[in-house]
């Protein structure tokens, strides 16, 4: 499957999470890490699907923590769609409600989740590759579009920094090597990185730079 694609990205709730619509020229789209929270957040995102006669087929995770989960309930809501998660990340999706607590953001009741495909997802005639990324949780992946050479590396890895490992189920070595060998080595070094926070950057950028891969 080689057709292009776009990429809208907005930054939503609180922790500036990034949320991505990538669609294709058919107008079939996912939504990648859904954290609109605000009924104003969920109405920007809903005008650009209205405004580009876009039909969401997926909503994918990159990972459970609750600022790329909490928009879950409105687009269950509003298109029917289960998110699609690693099954390794559903302990921690169910504790999105405890996670909530903890940092003082209530969280809508979540729909449930269905396991995301081991290889690729499909939608439209766009193909994305599941990368399985632990480290950052167990169940962390990113998704690569081959065409265009685009990762969406949720919060493994950022432009100048990795994700990080101090919450329940992360491992340090693990993501490192997780980056090294299935992110560095093996995609091209011209691949745009769009992570789950911050500003877009580029692998080649990252082996060059990022302080945390100095190893490479």
């Amino acid at each position: 499957m080689r057709q292009s694609v776009e990429v809208k990205k907005f930054v939503f709730n609180p922790f500036m999470e990034n949320t991505y619509v990538v669609y294709d020229g058919q107008g079939a789209c996912v939504i990648i890490d859904p954290g609109c929270y605000t009924p104003e957040e969920e109405h920007e995102i809903m005008n650009f699907i209205r405004e580009k006669k876009l039909q969401p087929v997926h909503v994918l995770l990159t990972h459970a923590h609750l600022d790329h989960v909490c928009g879950t309930p409105f687009f269950f809501r509003e298109f029917g769609l289960s998110p699609l998660l690693h099954p390794a990340d559903r302990e921690v999706y169910e504790s999105v409600p405890s996670q909530g607590e903890i940092f003082s953001f209530p969280v809508k009741e979540l729909p449930p989740v269905q396991d995301l495909p081991e290889e690729e997802v499909l939608f439209g005639d766009t193909s994305l590759q599941v990368i399985h990324l632990p480290g950052h949780s167990p169940g962390g992946v990113a998704f690569f579009h081959s065409a265009t050479r685009l990762l969406f590396s949720g919060d493994i890895l950022f432009n100048g920094s990795i994700g990080r490992t101090d919450l329940p189920g992360g491992d340090y070595d693990l993501m490192v090597n997780s980056i090294a060998e299935k992110i560095i080595k093996h995609l091209d070094p011209g691949t745009i990185v769009f992570p789950g926070h911050g500003p877009e950057t580029t692998l080649e950028n990252e082996a060059r730079t990022n302080p945390f891969l100095d190893f490479l």
